[in-house]
């Protein structure tokens, strides 16, 4: 049986391989904004996330986002085709999937499935994201709990969101021999 401790070496030595040989970059989510409640305000939500750069014109990213304002977290998974290489500012469009849940007793767990498109700079040094997405909320339209700050209101079942990211990004590993 795998420990804690060893679980997280493990972890912690993957992502030292990957980082020494891919081109990625750690994102600050600062300007994302969904609308989450019928006749709801925009939600702003918060976070941290990792790109990766597959190849010139693929990436996917990880993003866990807080909504401190309704109580609620989302960890995403987002891939997109880039139109030009990615090495330079490059617009981009692709699917996104993503596990919601609020902290809130008796909330339903969410699963947004959904198309996003943006510009993004080349991932080396800083570099910013500029997107706009739609999803749909599998397992929305239900209400919460009768009791609590949200007894009654219900979850939208489609959203849109619009945000503006920046990061820092490191280049690919060019080591000698190896193709890019």
């Amino acid at each position: 049986m795998i420990t804690g401790s060893r679980l997280l070496l493990f972890c912690v030595w993957c992502c030292v391989v990957t980082l020494a040989c891919a081109q990625g970059g750690i994102r600050l989510i600062v300007y994302n904004y969904e609308p989450l409640f019928e006749g709801g305000s925009l939600a702003a939500h918060y976070g941290i996330g990792y790109d990766h750069d597959l190849n010139e014109r693929v990436s996917s990213a990880w993003t866990a986002r807080l909504d401190p304002g309704n109580d609620s977290y989302v960890l995403n998974y987002r891939s997109a085709y880039h139109f030009s290489d990615n090495d330079r500012g490059s617009f981009y469009f692709g699917p996104s999937v993503g596990v919601r849940r609020f902290t809130v007793e008796g909330s339903p767990t969410l699963m947004p499935v959904g198309l996003r498109a943006g510009v993004r700079g080349g991932l080396e040094r800083f570099y910013a994201d500029l997107y706009a997405g739609f999803q749909y909320n599998a397992g929305s339209g239900k209400s919460f709990s009768e009791t609590g700050q949200y007894a009654g209101v219900d979850l939208r079942a489609a959203t849109y969101t619009i945000g503006l990211d920046f990061g820092w990004g490191w280049a690919r590993n060019t080591r000698k021999g190896a193709q890019r």
